[in-house]
């Protein structure tokens, strides 16, 4: 029987109240591998989530079966042997593929060290960043961070934790070693295995059997869940969307009755798409997208999105968007933003700032520049008017760009 999510976490807080093992049941709203591989895990069980009428969900039978076996599984807190961590490395040091891997005692070191970071140049300019904070302590743990920091940091909903469980709750300092229960140590080895073996097979295309890369780049929602495939068998499955509905509004009958995810992505141009997105200030349909890149559009940075192959000329997809040489406003202050670093300088440093916008009040955009030439930042201010400006020269730009790339004859916003 499927079951929400609120409930899967509350039957399964009470069928665990007497668990040994410190447990996250919250993961079970979160679903941190939903993309990944599709389950979430407790330990070493994986329990494998359902989308059920576009809504993700559980299978009741499956969280009672968890929770039992959960309940039943016996530490002995006194039966406890050292952990051999690995050193800590920085990102530029580390191979793209160990991010992907499931490693927990290199997760365990990352969070002491991020920690350690963030208390050692939280507030700080620039200038006075060392790295001291790599040092390990008498108290294990790197730099001036104190255990009691350590475990403050974890209070809130993104609180670390690994399988589900809560290891900071069994972890002990002995004054030479970090310590865990060999039980719950042989628990997290178990996870780690599974949780890999689960990431490997889900990178697998359902077409053609081609292993993927990893962070699950072929991996696209659909109406019944997540659907690995490879670009080529994606290209030969779905079709290039043409713009045939470009100047309809997006709760026309037309529209309903077009299915989305019979074409690709019109961003990506390598997933199936899932929905048609459109314009939420003039009504418009734009272009199938998949469910990764509409959310990218709808609920991330305008910044970081505008900054994207092709997304500039996808808004513009929008009928009333390229009449107007205009972009949804919600993107005007990223704009700004980008103008503000392309032309901005300190004196006469000659490095781009990086912008941060403040506020908006009375018409005005009110940004901070930060420049590792000087210890404060510079404010600058743009104008709504000013801001006009910009969208319909960057707007124009882009347009440029795209005549400059088309075949003799072709339209612009075509495509």
């Amino acid at each position: 029987m499927p079951i929400s999510r609120e409930y899967a976490r509350s039957l399964l807080t009470d069928l665990t109240q007497s668990a040994m093992v410190p447990l996250d049941p919250d993961e079970l709203l979160h679903m941190p591998g939903l993309r990944l591989h599709g389950h979430v895990f407790f330990g070493d069980i994986a329990v494998r989530c359902y989308k059920h009428k576009a809504r993700w969900m559980y299978d009741e039978r499956d969280i009672r079966r968890t929770g039992r076996a959960l309940a039943e599984l016996r530490l002995d807190l006194d039966d406890v042997v050292q952990i051999q961590l690995p050193p800590y490395r920085d990102a530029g040091a580390c191979d793209p593929k160990d991010w992907d891997r499931v490693d927990w005692r290199r997760r365990l070191v990352s969070w002491m060290f991020a920690q350690a970071r963030h208390k050692a140049q939280d507030g700080r300019p620039y200038e006075e960043w060392n790295d001291d904070w790599k040092r390990v302590g008498a108290n294990g743990l790197p730099g001036d961070l104190t255990w009691d920091e350590f475990v403050a940091a974890s209070v809130d909903r993104y609180s670390p934790n690994m399988a589900g469980t809560r290891p900071l709750e069994l972890l002990t300092w002995s004054g030479k070693k970090w310590l865990l229960p060999r039980a719950y140590i042989a628990l997290l080895d178990r996870w780690e295995q599974r949780e890999n073996e689960l990431i490997d097979r889900a990178r697998v295309c359902s077409s053609c059997d081609a292993q993927g890369p990893y962070g699950a780049v072929w991996r696209t929602s659909t109406s019944s869940g997540y659907v690995t495939r490879c670009p080529p068998c994606s290209g030969a499955t779905f079709r290039a969307y043409t713009g045939h509905l470009r100047g309809i509004q997006y709760d026309s009958r037309r529209r309903s009755s077009a299915r989305a995810d019979e074409y690709l992505c019109r961003l990506c141009q390598a997933t199936q798409a899932s929905g048609w997105d459109h314009c939420h200030e003039h009504g418009y349909v734009r272009g199938p997208l998949c469910g990764s890149c509409n959310t990218f559009e709808g609920k991330g940075h305008p910044h970081t999105f505008l900054q994207e192959e092709g997304s500039t000329l996808h808004l513009l997809q929008c009928r009333e968007c390229l009449d107007r040489q205009t972009l949804p406003r919600r993107y005007h202050s990223a704009v700004a933003r980008a103008h503000l670093e392309q032309t901005e300088r300190h004196g006469r440093c000659r490095r781009q700032p990086y912008a941060r916008e403040v506020d908006f009040v009375h018409g005005v955009y009110r940004f901070e520049l930060y420049c590792c030439g000087t210890l404060a930042p510079w404010p600058k201010d743009v104008t709504v008017p000013e801001t006009v400006v910009l969208v319909q020269a960057f707007v124009k730009a882009a347009l440029a760009a795209q005549q400059g790339q088309m075949s003799p004859g072709a339209t612009p916003g075509a495509g």
